[in-house]
């Protein structure tokens, strides 16, 4: 019987082995063969460790010696769920004599044909690329600087290494389908271009954009593929929400406005506003205020899937800003993103940060341009603004949610709302901006953008109790034992394994009663909404941040002197007590 591939060269983090062992336990108590296929230690360069991700530190040598060890604790430590789970190794499948010939391979490339590498007809110079992006979070690569060059080598040379390795297991064994991570990141994207090759269908997992608890699933695309929401919002876009739908949407932007619930680390500090975004900036409340949000472009940069009409984003930053430079009309506000900055788990992207650092000194006097560590929060910018402007980040959506009009400048998971304004090429951009100018904040924009925020938050990235989330890569099993997976007992599983077993739709479509609801609901919802004062805020959970805010001054002005005494009276424990007595409250 053929079986289902695990390909997971990274089970060392449990955040992925926890997904991928329960699927994989559920498809045999559905009857059907698993194995994984594991890496040991074979790869010169890989994603377990990034120079932006570590603070710029290189690998360490021992970076595979832990990998295997962690990797034996997920998969088989005492009463592990996931033992019994056949696996194999890439090191069974490709010798040491073809693993010498491919490093002289890769050894022997011009700088010149690095990123460009082809292996055996496979581009992957090209498929590694979005890895060097996150790795030194720089696009394009400095070619110049030694450490880019040898580590594009060397993931040069993994890709080779898992060609050659996965090539011949696929010729071994038969395959039915397979289960994969992320499908962007270096030998991930390989494996998965490999299985496409060979028709083998391809279910793809990830970390859920927008919230916790949840998991993306996209089958035969990369993670972040936009054809596969596309195709969803075509059989959902005309369906009505239901008065629960829009509340469950309302709590999700609320909840993200103070950094609550979310699948990844908050940007932007809780939003507790004293003054307003014209009053914090020095603006015109008299003029029109455009509010331009910038994205973290390393991630998705060179990628063919996202190419919209500028191949570079600060070439749309900088075209609005040559529009907006005559008028007396409008001023602009960019929000460069506040990931660049570091401060968040990621290394700081220093090229892009700079690039905006030199625009900010040439900017005319009606252009303020907020640097990511600046604190102006986004939420505030996105209630003041009258129209907003997106090269494929969040608060394009978000801002549609507030009813107000929004030109998208590039591709992203909200391309299809009918009622933004898309830039679909350089010279349609003045026309477009004008356009914006015109539009009135009105209802269909919001009821569109509700629905679309609910079918990508709450149904294309469906709840996943199995695992728990408690922090972006802090999970654990949400069931005690393996019979908790038998059919029937989950349907986000049952489907995940009807897809694996049987290449049945991972996704719901609308029944009959969906597609047959009116919108009273809707406009009844949104009546109560336009009625509110401030809907999207939430005063009670401001109140606490703010006692919260107070209790830590509190503390940072009192634990000062404190600590100074206690740090040096009480050796060698007084600052590890100072810290324990006043860490902040969270």
């Amino acid at each position: 019987m053929s079986q289902v591939l695990v390909f997971s060269p990274y089970a060392a983090r449990f955040h992925l082995t926890a997904y991928e062992g329960t699927i994989a336990k559920a498809c045999q108590t559905r009857g059907v063969p698993v194995r994984y296929l594991l890496c040991d230690g074979l790869l010169p360069e890989c994603d377990m460790h990034w120079v932006s991700f570590r603070r710029h530190t290189p690998r360490p040598l021992d970076t595979c010696t832990k990998c295997r060890t962690k990797r034996v604790q997920n998969l088989d430590g005492e009463g592990n769920l996931f033992a019994g789970i056949p696996r194999s190794w890439l090191g069974d499948y490709i010798s040491e004599e073809e693993r010498a010939e491919l490093l002289r391979w890769a050894q022997s490339l011009p700088l010149e044909q690095i990123a460009g590498a082809v292996f055996r007809g496979y581009p992957v110079g090209a498929w590694v690329q979005s890895t060097m992006n996150s790795y030194f979070r720089s696009y394009p690569p400095d070619m110049t600087d030694w450490l880019v060059i040898n580590t594009y080598r060397g993931f040069v040379l993994s890709a080779a290494i898992v060609i050659t390795a996965l090539s011949r297991y696929l010729e071994k064994n038969s395959v039915r389908s397979a289960l994969l991570f992320n499908a962007r990141q270096s030998i991930t994207r390989v494996a998965f271009e490999i299985l496409r090759e060979r028709n083998i269908p391809v279910l793809v997992h990830e970390t859920p954009f927008f919230k916790n608890g949840h998991i993306l699933l996209k089958p035969n695309a990369k993670c972040w593929a936009i054809e596969p929401f596309n195709q969803y919002w075509e059989n959902w876009r005309a369906v009505s929400l239901k008065t629960p739908q829009l509340l469950q949407t309302l709590e999700w932007f609320k909840n993200r406005r103070y950094g609550d619930g979310l699948s990844w680390y908050a940007f932007n500090a809780p939003h507790i506003p004293k003054h307003t975004i014209r009053e914090q900036l020095g603006l015109d409340s008299r003029k029109k205020l455009m509010a331009l949000f910038t994205s973290s472009s390393d991630e998705n940069a060179g990628e063919d899937d996202f190419q919209g009409p500028y191949e570079m984003q600060e070439d749309w930053v900088q075209g609005v800003v040559d529009w907006v430079r005559p008028r007396d009309d409008v001023e602009l506000v960019i929000r460069v993103h506040p990931h660049l900055s570091g401060s968040k788990r990621l290394g700081e992207a220093p090229k892009e940060t700079a690039l905006y650092e030199r625009m900010r000194h040439a900017l005319p006097s009606n252009v303020r341009m907020v640097m990511p560590d600046e604190p102006v929060n986004s939420y505030g910018l996105m209630d003041e603004a009258d129209i907003g402007l997106s090269f494929g980040s969040t608060p394009g959506l978000e801002m549609a949610m507030l009813g107000k009009p929004v030109v998208l400048a590039s591709r992203s998971f909200y391309e299809k709302a009918a009622n933004l304004l898309t830039v679909q090429a350089q010279r349609e951009l003045e026309v477009t901006l004008e356009r914006s100018m015109k539009i009135q904040s009105h209802r269909e924009i919001r009821r569109e953008a509700f629905r679309m925020a609910y079918s990508y938050v709450f149904k294309f990235e469906p709840p996943f109790p199995l695992v728990r989330a408690h922090g972006v890569i802090d999970v654990s099993l949400g069931y005690d034992s393996v019979e908790e997976l038998a059919p029937g007992r989950d349907p986000t599983l049952d489907r995940i394994c009807g897809y694996l077993i049987e290449q049945s739709s991972v996704y719901e479509s609308p029944s009959s009663e969906d597609i047959a609801r009116t919108s009273i609901e809707e406009d009844e919802f949104f009546d109560w909404l336009e009625a509110q004062h401030e809907p999207f805020r939430d005063r009670e959970v401001e109140r606490r941040l703010i006692r919260r805010q107070r209790r830590n001054a509190v503390r940072e002005k009192l634990g000062g002197a404190i600590g100074v005494w206690m740090r040096d009276t009480l050796r060698p424990f007084g600052a590890r007590i100072y810290r324990k007595i006043f860490r902040p409250v969270r």
